[in-house]
C-alpha cells in the first residue's frame, strides 16, 4: 500500500466516522429537543386555548355592557315619555279652571273632603298651581288638587302603560 492509498483510506474512514458522529449528534439533539418541542407546542395551545377563552370573556362582557347602556337608553326614553305624560295630563287638569262649571267641581271636590276626614276638616280651595282642593283634620289629609288627581290617574295606568313600550 503507498502513501497516497493509506491517507485516502485513513480520509475515508476519518470521512466515515465523522458521518457517523453527525448521524448521533444529529439523533442525540433530536431526542433531547422533541420534549422541549412537545412542550412548546403545548405551552403554544394552552395560551391559544386562553387566549380564545378571554376573548369569549371580553366579548361577553362588552356584549353585557352594550346591552346595559341599550337598555339605559330605553328607560331613559320611557321615564321622558313617563314624565311627559304627566305633565300633559297636569296642564289638561288645570285647564279645568277656565271651564264654567269648575266652581261646582270644588264644591263637589270640598264635600269628598269633608266625607273623607270629618265636618272638622280644614280645606284649601284651588290652591296657587295645583287647583283642586286639599283637605287637612289633625294628623289627616287628603289631596284632591287637580294635578295631583291627574297624577294618580296616570300612575294608575300601571301594566297598560307599560304595554305600550312592548
Amino acid at each position: 500500500m503507498s502513501l497516497g492509498s493509506a491517507q485516502d483510506a485513513l480520509l475515508d474512514d476519518a470521512r466515515a466516522r465523522a458521518r457517523e458522529i453527525v448521524a448521533e449528534a444529529e439523533a442525540e439533539a433530536a431526542q433531547q429537543t422533541e420534549p422541549a418541542r412537545r412542550e412548546a407546542e403545548a405551552i403554544v395551545a394552552a395560551a391559544r386555548a386562553e387566549g380564545e377563552a378571554q376573548g369569549r370573556r371580553e366579548a361577553a362582557r362588552q356584549e353585557a355592557a352594550e346591552h346595559a347602556a341599550a337598555r339605559a337608553i330605553v328607560l331613559a326614553a320611557q321615564r321622558e315619555s313617563y314624565e311627559e305624560l304627566r305633565r300633559r295630563a297636569s296642564a289638561a287638569a288645570l285647564a279645568l279652571r277656565g271651564e264654567p262649571d269648575y266652581a261646582r267641581l270644588l264644591e263637589r271636590l270640598s264635600a269628598a273632603c269633608r266625607r273623607e276626614l270629618g265636618d272638622g276638616v280644614e280645606l284649601d280651595v284651588d290652591p296657587d298651581e295645583l287647583g283642586g282642593v286639599r283637605g287637612t283634620a289633625g294628623t289627616r289629609a287628603v289631596d284632591y288638587t287637580l294635578v295631583a288627581i291627574a297624577e294618580r290617574c296616570v300612575d294608575g295606568l300601571g301594566p297598560r302603560l307599560a304595554a305600550l313600550w312592548s
